[in-house]
């Protein structure tokens, strides 16, 4: 325990340092009182840094050595995530893991020094855009994407990471695997360079990351994998030198060694070769059949999730540059610093709307970027397709305007024929994209031969067409173990050269549309589809009119319409047809989606056309009573919706929301034509009662549906009726009550005066209306029993009467012996409750028994127990353990939850303080 203790206070030192303005905010999410730390705060006035050790201490001692989960987690709530590391770097002793012999030890040296001379080759050849052959080192050009990380759960909210330090790894608790996503062109291999880099510098900086904690980092280049039977005969074929004396069982003994920390970073898993077959080494890892220990980051497309992933992953969403990204970026890599030349670009991308959208895609940016300060001229698009179509002519020009002497009047020619007539590899293209295995790279010579020598140089020199050493798959068939593959430079160019294809392949007779869709995934190859529309008129009408009839692609037809810039008739057409259905705005939509929504509901608005149903999904922030708008958290705004007719706010992980009176009365009032309103929200908050005569008679007289769903989210996890706001008395009350309907509620200290008093009355609605409370949660909010037993007084001062309640549970309280029985005396005058239950409580170790009510031990109650005990550093070594109240000898006994029975050891107190 001393050693234990040491350890302890060295966090506690760690993150006194760092915490000078917020000790007090921690200190309430570790559930220390607020008399607790005004007491703290008066006894060490001046001195911060020993207010929040003092603070630290309090908790430790309250909850008698508790989890660092759950400190983690605190510090994760109150927006400090880049602490972490002074947990997790601290979580990581010595004594929890075996010595390595002499022999081990050694072949972990020589294998991270190879690991990383091979790491730092690959961070020192960066290209930012292919055309331009300068290399850079990738701290010289890599800026932070933006990032948000949601933890496994599918009730988790997404979190917003600050850099790409904070990405957890090895986190207590957190997910031994961590997924980063995103579409084509936000960086996702840049930041695994980034990490490479990082984690291969880890000796010679401060670093924030956790990478620190790594012992061994195996970075994976998938795409270049097909074929490969097993990770460690892609190790030696991918990463380390021919002449390597390590042996491949030396690599086996250190990743499969628990006692060293491994992380295997995959790469490009969407273009993995071997990803839809069931016995590859990638999936084995997932599954965790091999190297169950190893922390996994895997890169991908966000419509390519790994199937073993689901519901056992975090997630990490690269959502782009924002403005600041690339400032950051244009002053750093393209100007030099020069700041005249610096804000003429971001200024040319600032104002104009549809740049700035486009220029999300931090790839986009960097090529438009670098194009406008050689071009020295203002460039402005309207659409993806002109963009993308002026850039491919960037690869072109910049290599003939290189060019030391002017070429031959024949060379032009030759130059201009290469740019404009590329059929056949618009046909390579669309090969590579179209049905299920998708197959990115083509064999060089073949490639050349297909295409023609001269055709196939010309586009490896302007940097169109990448060469690539891979693994020969034929080996040892074929006497080179390597062999030199091709590829366009980015997956969004070989979408650019297969619209071509696709457009020809629209116009053949002998083609059916319908069938195309299916060979062409909408959700994944949407540029495909953006491009053609761009391209040809004739083809955008084709695959607007194919989108809307295939379902969920009503969204990508908006934005395949648009790629015309010149046809608003044919918008209009869409506009009618789009709102004649569910119109959906999500918080994780594009800038650009989410304007050209937007834009178009606002046009139904304007020409009087009906708005069936507008669904705002994790992106409103409020109503403004003065502008009459609806703000959603990217800062647009829906005005004058007089068409719409039923609106839906869907807000599962927003915090902190809440709509006044004044705002929900003048949401209904600008929307004129509003029928119902559903609000399904787990964290914004209504009005508890409008009071009659505030209500306008107009509204009185529409008869407007108001319907609020407080556990609405993806799966409705939590139990609970719908309430409905009557106007005639101002007053919520159960909606469609069902047969068995029941309810779960949940009180936590850390909640809003309002939040409270939101559930109280939803527990005095549930007994009026004979509704069964299945389960009373009390959050580090119970203060104590009222002398009658007749209540609960929570910290709040509020109080809950006694309940129809099968299930209480206390969380996160201490408890004498004298108070647990008087829970048990008010659980006693519940007729119905069956269980109680108490959480990461300390509680008394022997009760006595002739204090418990008889008739408790009558019912049958069930009494539990629940404590964290942290044993390591991994999340496998957090258990949970549970014990059971003998309710006639008043002592606690194990409680094995697999076999749902108790065990006959019995614990005593000595094992109780331990845990």
């Amino acid at each position: 325990m001393a050693e234990s203790e040491d350890l302890r206070s060295t966090i506690f030192e760690g993150l006194s340092a760092e915490l000078p303005k917020q000790w007090q905010d921690l200190g309430r999410q570790l559930n220390v009182t607020d008399s607790e730390l005004d007491t703290i705060d008066e006894d060490h006035h001046g001195d911060v840094k020993e207010k929040c050790y003092r603070m630290l201490l309090k908790w430790n001692q309250k909850s008698g050595a508790p989890s660092l989960d759950h400190l983690a987690n605190a510090l994760c709530k109150i927006g400090r995530r880049d602490l972490l590391r002074l947990v997790t770097t601290k979580v990581f002793p010595g004594k929890v893991r075996k010595p390595l012999s002499a022999s081990l030890e050694e072949s972990k040296k020589k294998l991270n020094q190879q690991l990383e001379t091979e790491y730092s080759r690959l961070t020192k050849q960066v290209r930012p855009i292919p055309f331009i052959k300068d290399r850079h080192s990738i701290d010289e050009v890599f800026t932070d994407v933006g990032m948000n990380y949601k933890p496994v759960g599918k009730d988790e909210p997404w979190q917003k990471l600050n850099s790409h330090h904070e990405i957890p790894i090895g986190t207590i608790g957190q997910s031994r695997i961590n997924i980063i996503e995103g579409d084509a062109g936000y960086g996702k291999s840049m930041l695994s360079l980034r990490l490479m880099h990082d984690w291969c510098t880890r000796d010679q900086v401060d670093q924030c990351s956790q990478l620190s904690n790594i012992d061994i980092l195996i970075h994976l280049n998938l795409r270049q994998l097909g074929g490969v039977a097993s990770i460690y005969e892609a190790i030696f074929k991918c990463l380390l030198p021919l002449d390597s004396s390590i042996k491949e069982s030396d690599v086996k003994q250190l990743l499969q060694n628990e006692d060293i920390r491994t992380l295997l970073l995959f790469d490009a898993y969407d273009e993995y070769p071997d990803k839809d077959k069931e016995d590859n080494f990638v999936s084995h890892i997932l599954q965790g059949k091999l190297l169950q220990h190893a922390k996994v980051l895997l890169t991908t497309r966000s419509s390519c999730i790994p199937e073993e992933c689901d519901g056992l992953a975090g997630r990490i969403k690269l959502t782009g540059f924002d403005e600041r990204a690339r400032e950051d970026y244009v002053r750093k890599v393209v100007t030099g610093g020069d700041e005249e030349a610096t804000q003429k670009i971001l200024t040319q991308v600032n104002t104009s709307a549809t740049l700035a959208d486009i220029c999300q895609a931090p790839l986009l940016f960097v090529i438009y970027a670098h194009s406008a300060h050689e071009a020295k001229m203002d460039i402005d698009f309207r659409s993806v397709t002109e963009f993308f179509g002026y850039m491919v002519n960037c690869f072109h020009y910049h290599v003939r305007n290189k060019a030391q002497t002017k070429a031959a009047p024949e060379e032009q020619a030759q130059f201009q024929e290469f740019k404009d007539n590329h059929d056949t590899l618009d046909r390579l293209a669309y090969e590579a994209l179209y049905a299920e295995n998708q197959q990115l790279t083509w064999d060089k010579d073949i490639c050349a031969s297909t295409l023609g020598e001269e055709f196939y140089k010309r586009h490896t020199d302007i940097g169109i067409l990448v060469e690539e050493e891979v693994i020969n798959r034929n080996f040892p068939s074929q006497p080179d173990p390597y062999k030199t593959e091709v590829r366009l430079f980015h997956k969004l160019a070989c979408e650019w050269f297969a619209a071509h294809h696709f457009i020809k392949r629209l116009r053949s007779p002998s083609s059916l549309p319908g069938n195309l869709l299916d060979l062409m995934d909408p959700s994944e190859l949407q540029h495909v589809y953006r491009f053609a529309c761009g391209l040809d008129p004739k083809a955008a009408r084709q695959v607007v009119d194919l989108l809307k009839q295939k379902e969920d692609c009503s969204s990508l037809a908006v934005l395949c319409a648009l790629e015309q810039t010149d046809k608003a008739g044919d918008v209009l057409d869409i506009v009618c047809d789009l709102v004649s259905r569910d119109v959906i705005i999500r918080g994780e939509d594009s800038r650009l989606l989410q304007r050209t929504t937007i834009e178009l509901v606002q046009r139904a608005c304007q020409d009087e056309i009906p708005i069936s149903c507008l669904r705002l999904e994790r992106c409103f922030t409020k109503f403004d009573v003065t502008s009459s708008c609806i703000i959603l958290e990217s800062d647009f705004r829906l005005a004058n919706l007089k068409t719409l007719q039923v609106l839906h706010i869907q807000e599962w992980y927003y915090t902190g929301g809440e709509i006044t009176r004044d705002e929900l009365l003048g949401l209904l009032q600008t929307c004129e034509g509003l029928t119902e309103l559903w609000v399904h929200s787990n964290s914004i908050l209504l009005p508890l009662s409008i009071p009659p005569e505030m209500i306008p008679p107009s509204l009185k007289r529409r008869n407007i549906n108001i319907l609020y769903d407080r556990r609405g989210g993806p799966l409705r996890l939590r139990e609970g009726p719908v309430y409905r706001l009557s106007f005639e008395h101002g007053q919520w009350e159960i909606h469609n009550l069902r047969a068995n309907q029941s309810l779960f509620v949940e009180i936590d200290q850390g909640q809003s005066q309002l939040d409270q008093e939101w559930c109280l009355q939803e527990l005095k609605m549930a007994a009026e209306a004979g509704v069964t409370i299945s389960t009373l949660i009390l959050g580090g909010s119970f203060n104590t029993v009222a002398d009658n037993s007749q209540s609960i007084i929570l910290t709040s001062g509020r109080t809950i009467p006694v309940l129809q309640a099968l299930q209480l549970q206390i969380w996160e309280t201490d408890i004498n012996q004298e108070m647990f029985i008087r829970i048990l005396s008010y659980v006693n005058e519940c007729p119905q409750m069956t269980t109680l239950l108490f959480k990461g409580s300390q509680l008394p170790d022997v009760v006595d028994p002739k204090q418990i009510p008889y008739q408790l031990k009558q019912r049958g109650l069930e009494v539990y127990r629940e404590d964290d005990v942290l044993l390591g550093f991994r999340e496998d070594d957090v258990h949970l353990g549970f014990r059971v109240l003998d309710l006639e000898s008043g002592r606690w006994k194990d409680w094995d939850v697999e076999t749902d029975s108790e065990t006959d050891s019995e614990t005593n107190s000595e094992t109780d303080s331990e845990g």
